[in-house]
C-alpha cells in the first residue's frame, strides 16, 4: 500500500508514525506479553506496533481517532481474530478487563491515558513518552509526578531518538514502563483513596483516613494539622496539584 502525502503527517492530532523496526522490535518485546494478556494501544496510527501486539498476546483493543488510516489497520485486524480496532477516543471507552496498555500516543496523552489506567486497575503500561514527561515523573513534585509515583513503579527503558518518528517529533521520546505497586504503606493508601474519590478534597481526605481505621473526629483533627485554606479544602479531587499532594503527604507523615 503506497503512502500518501495526506497520512505521512497529522499534526493537529499530534501524532508522530513510529518507523524505526528495531525500536518497534524493542517495545514489543519489553512488554512481556502472553496469551493470557488483555492489551490496549491507544494511538494504533498505521499499526506499527499493533501487528507485533495482536501476535504475541491474547486480545488487543486498539484506538485509532484518525478514520484515515483505516486501510492500514484493516489490513492487520482482517489477519488477527484477536485485534478489535475502535476509530474513536479511548479516554471515551471502558478499559475496564485489560491488564495491559502499550502505547505510542501523542505526548499530550501520557497523562491522561495514566489516570485513566489508574481508574481502570489496569497492571502495565509500556509507553512511548516525551523526554520532558519523562524527567517531570522523575522529578516527582508535578501532579503527574506524584500521582504516577504513588501507582506505579516508573522506570525509563531505553532513550529513542527523533530521527525514529514520521513525521520527526522537536524532542526526543523515551520507553518507559509502569508496574502497578503492590506493597504499599498506609499513607500511600490513604494518598490513593484521595486521588480516585469524586466530590471535595476535605471529604475525600477524610473518607480515606476513616477507611483506615481512624474516626471522623480523627481524621478532621489530622486534616487541620495539615493546615489547609478552606478554599484548597472545598475545591474538586480534580484540581489537586502537586504541591498540595505533597503537603498531604507530609500531614500523613508517621500515619499509623
Amino acid at each position: 500500500m503506497e503512502e500518501n502525502e495526506e497520512l505521512k503527517s497529522s499534526p493537529e492530532l499530534g501524532q508522530h508514525f513510529l518507523v524505526d523496526k528495531k525500536v518497534i522490535e524493542k517495545t514489543v518485546l519489553e512488554s512481556n506479553l502472553s496469551k493470557e494478556d488483555m492489551v490496549i494501544e491507544v494511538g494504533a496510527g498505521k499499526g506499527a506496533l499493533t501487528e507485533g501486539l495482536a501476535s504475541k498476546s491474547g486480545e488487543v483493543l486498539a484506538f485509532e481517532i484518525d478514520e484515515k488510516l483505516k486501510p492500514f489497520l484493516e489490513v492487520i485486524e482482517k489477519k488477527h481474530k484477536n485485534l478489535n480496532i475502535v476509530y474513536g477516543d479511548a479516554l471515551k471507552f471502558s478499559w475496564e478487563g485489560y491488564n495491559k496498555i502499550v502505547s505510542n500516543s501523542p505526548y499530550s496523552l501520557a497523562e491522561p491515558i495514566i489516570k485513566k489506567a489508574v481508574e481502570a486497575n489496569v497492571e502495565e503500561l509500556i509507553l512511548i513518552v516525551g523526554e520532558k514527561f519523562k524527567d517531570v515523573v522523575l522529578e516527582n513534585k508535578s501532579k503527574a509526578g506524584v500521582v504516577t509515583n504513588l501507582f506505579f513503579d516508573f522506570k525509563p527503558i531505553i532513550k529513542i531518538k527523533k530521527e525514529s518518528f514520521s513525521p520527526m517529533p522537536r524532542v526526543d521520546s523515551c520507553l518507559v514502563r509502569l508496574q502497578r505497586k503492590r506493597k504499599l504503606s498506609k499513607e500511600e493508601r490513604v494518598l490513593q483513596g484521595i486521588v480516585l474519590k469524586k466530590g471535595k478534597i476535605k471529604n475525600a481526605i477524610i473518607s480515606s483516613l476513616v477507611s483506615e481505621g481512624k474516626t471522623k473526629n480523627q481524621s478532621r483533627d489530622l486534616m487541620k494539622k495539615m493546615n489547609f485554606h478552606d478554599d484548597v479544602l472545598n475545591k474538586p479531587v480534580g484540581s489537586l496539584t502537586g504541591r498540595v499532594l505533597e503537603q498531604i503527604r507530609n500531614g500523613l507523615k508517621g500515619f499509623g
